[in-house]
């Protein structure tokens, strides 16, 4: 688990660099060192002479600056490049719009500029595309997402004092696509300037289109100006873990002053400017999170809405099916006579297996007894060949979303299997269901009838346990357990698309593990 990182924010600096990075100085010797320094609002001002030693190299930045860019037709020419480049060292400017992901994990989402209704967009505005984008650069490939650490933007989002219990009088101009955006992005912390004014807003409950979703607080700042004559907070310190680092119990926890969100659910709407276009990313997962959604189509019969058709399944159009054309054979890593063992695509470790049956089978609950016990040979040889490095199996099957039988196979140093359990409980908790224990004695055929959706976990200790589907389910819900810092410490590994490779490194890659899986290999 990567540490706290520490955090300075500023308002508008208006071209006065001497006296604020001399501030910035005291504080990050007294309190520092500081990872980062993020400004918002109008960074540039009418004269920005003092900045010149800074960037001669005579004077030097104590800690690392991020800015946006600009808000007025003035400050443009103080950008190089408005894509984004670095004015100094240690002074960078992140870009028009975007996701910056440090190197600690910290997820900083900005958009630059005020928002421009009209067609012709400027070089201090955005519009409606502009927002789309950052929303899909902060969603894509995360099924399981939690949200961004900062949103970085210089106007304030239109009806943020909305349900603030304070009802401060505070006269703003909004941004409609910005409350968008924050509405989709849920930031921890979303930072605005440009009203000269210190407002701290009680933290509100971001919104969900399930109701039994729960969601991450947001923390909305606006910083006033540097040095200004009211003495109103222009800077402010935190520190915080990254939010793909964090227990997601921390970061859902609720405080005494939280509020409900103050942006209207209209604002859910896909549509920045809610005209009903569906502007949705979509995505087709092969080797783990496949959806179903094409067989319930294949169901439907136009002149008898009522009545299902007998539904036929082609397994040469089936991911999964060792026959079928559309199966990724580089992958495979042994070929017994009812299951076969593959690599998973994008997978955890190097070694994260899927075993499948070679025919088409739905789940485990329903497996015949056949290829129950064949597919039991090649669990206690996947447990044979990680015992060699001291690991330990976590077998968990989702059958939800998925057409073909996947038992997924991930391995975690023995050390780190008395942890297992609790922390699949936690996380379930986190996530509003609950783990049930199965019997020893038991076995999931006992509890699981065919058709019933379930998530389902064999512990290396021998516990197993079962959560019956009824609605919706976090696919990533297995790895988001074991990518956690109470196991394997590596959340950034919790999307299988985060971590693809390209085939010929994935044929490598296989070649390797089929060599080394070889003495283990089950004799059928």
């Amino acid at each position: 688990m990567s540490e706290k990182q520490k955090v300075l924010i500023c308002g508008d600096v208006e071209g006065q660099f001497k006296f604020f990075y001399k501030k910035v100085d005291t504080i990050n010797k007294k309190n520092g060192p500081f990872d980062f320094l993020l400004c918002v609002g109008n960074f540039f001002g009418e004269n920005n002479i003092e900045l010149e030693p800074f960037k001669n190299g005579s004077k030097s930045i104590p800690v690392p600056t991020y800015i946006i860019g600009p808000n007025r037709e003035s400050d443009v020419k103080h950008y190089p490049d408005l894509n984004g480049s670095e004015i100094c060292q240690n002074l960078t400017y992140l870009g028009r719009r975007g996701l910056y992901t440090a190197s600690s994990g910290l997820k900083i989402a900005y958009l630059s500029g005020i928002e421009e209704n009209s067609s012709e967009l400027k070089d201090y505005s955005f519009n409606a595309k502009d927002v789309e984008s950052v929303r899909n650069t902060c969603l894509k490939g995360q099924p399981s997402y939690r949200g961004v650490d900062f949103l970085l933007t210089s106007p304030w989002p239109e009806g943020i004092t909305n349900l603030d219990p304070k009802q401060p009088e505070i006269k703003y101009k909004g941004s409609k696509l910005i409350a968008w955006l924050s509405t989709h992005i849920k930031p921890r912390y979303h930072l605005c300037a440009l009203e000269n004014v210190h407002y701290e807003r009680p933290p509100y409950r971001n919104q969900s289109k399930t109701e039994d979703n729960m969601e991450i607080a947001t923390r909305f700042m606006s910083l006033a100006s540097v040095g200004n004559s009211k003495k109103e907070k222009w800077l402010y310190a935190l520190n915080l873990t990254p939010v793909d680092r964090s227990r997601l119990s921390e970061l859902i926890i609720k405080t005494t002053d939280e509020t409900s969100s103050p942006y209207s659910k209209s604002l859910l709407s896909a549509d920045p400017l809610n005209q009903n276009k569906s502007t949705e990313m979509g995505s087709t997962q092969f080797f783990f999170d496949m959806d179903s959604s094409g067989e319930k189509r294949k169901n439907k019969r136009s002149d008898q809405p009522n009545k299902k058709a007998k539904f036929e399944f082609d397994q040469t159009k089936c991911w999964f099916c060792l026959s079928s054309p559309e199966v990724s054979k580089h992958l495979v890593i042994s070929v017994g006579s009812e299951i076969y063992l593959a690599l998973a695509k994008g997978g955890v470790v190097d070694d994260h297996f899927l075993i499948l049956p070679v025919t088409h089978h739905q789940s485990l609950s329903i497996l015949p007894e056949s290829v129950a016990k064949e597919m039991k040979l090649y669990k206690e040889a996947v447990t044979k060949y990680y015992a060699t490095t001291d690991r330990v199996p976590v077998f968990f099957e989702r059958n939800f979303k998925t057409s073909h039988c996947q038992l997924q196979a991930i391995p975690v140093h023995k050390n780190q299997a008395s942890a297992l359990k609790e922390t699949f409980e936690e996380v379930a908790e986190c996530n509003n269901f609950s783990l049930t224990e199965i019997p020893r004695n038991s076995q999931l055929q006992q509890i699981a009838q065919q058709g019933m959706l379930y998530f389902y976990v064999e512990l290396p200790d021998g516990d197993k346990l079962y959560h019956r589907i009824k609605k919706e389910f976090p696919l990533q819900f297995g790895r988001e357990v074991l990518v956690s810092d109470r196991i394997l410490d590596i959340n950034d590994r919790a999307d299988w698309r985060d971590c693809q490779m390209d085939k010929d490194k994935e044929t490598e890659l296989a070649m390797k593990i089929r060599k080394a899986f070889q003495p283990f290999d089950v004799d059928v």
